[in-house]
């Protein structure tokens, strides 16, 4: 018995390997619903509007976007406003463009986030997955110990 009474078994499920059984969004039997570009586009306006407040206008996130894509095509102000407009339906936000934009405008990851999460996914930066990573740790070790317990419990020991 526990602290509050009452027993644990080894039959008793797992909540871990319950969660483990759920099935994500991008592996889903029926076509989920995944047409996040208005979505998309509400989020890299929302990103330019916040490096604005920092001091960096959209000249500036087309420079620093073309800093970081030498080799890439050279990104104009006109590109960039066209990819952000409310009216650009057919001027969609390049996907190979994200990781220089979001760098542009210091870091705001609000518009991969859009993406992910449509798929029920997160982003993690590193600190956030090296947590997430020593939690787990923390919880198998958890698990071993009481899977331990229970086997010199049945060897009578």
């Amino acid at each position: 018995m526990d602290r509050a009474g009452k027993s644990f078994t080894s039959e008793q499920p797992d909540l871990f390997q319950q969660l483990a059984q759920v099935e994500p969004e991008y592996r889903a039997a029926n076509a989920p619903d995944l047409d996040v570009r208005d979505k998309l586009r509400v989020f890299l306006r929302e990103s330019a509007k916040l490096a604005q407040k920092h001091g960096v206008s959209r000249e500036r996130v087309v420079e620093r976007m073309n800093l970081c894509l030498p080799d890439g095509p050279s990104i104009t102000p006109r590109q960039l406003n066209g990819w952000l407009a409310t009216s650009a339906e057919d001027r969609p936000f390049p996907a190979e463009m994200l990781p220089a934009y979001i760098w542009a405008t210091h870091g705001n990851l609000a518009p991969l986030e859009v993406l992910t999460g449509a798929l029920g996914l997160f982003v993690m930066d590193e600190q956030e997955a090296i947590a997430a990573e020593l939690g787990e740790t923390i919880l198998n070790k958890s698990r071993l110990a009481h899977r331990e317990r229970n086997l010199r419990k049945r060897l009578g020991g």
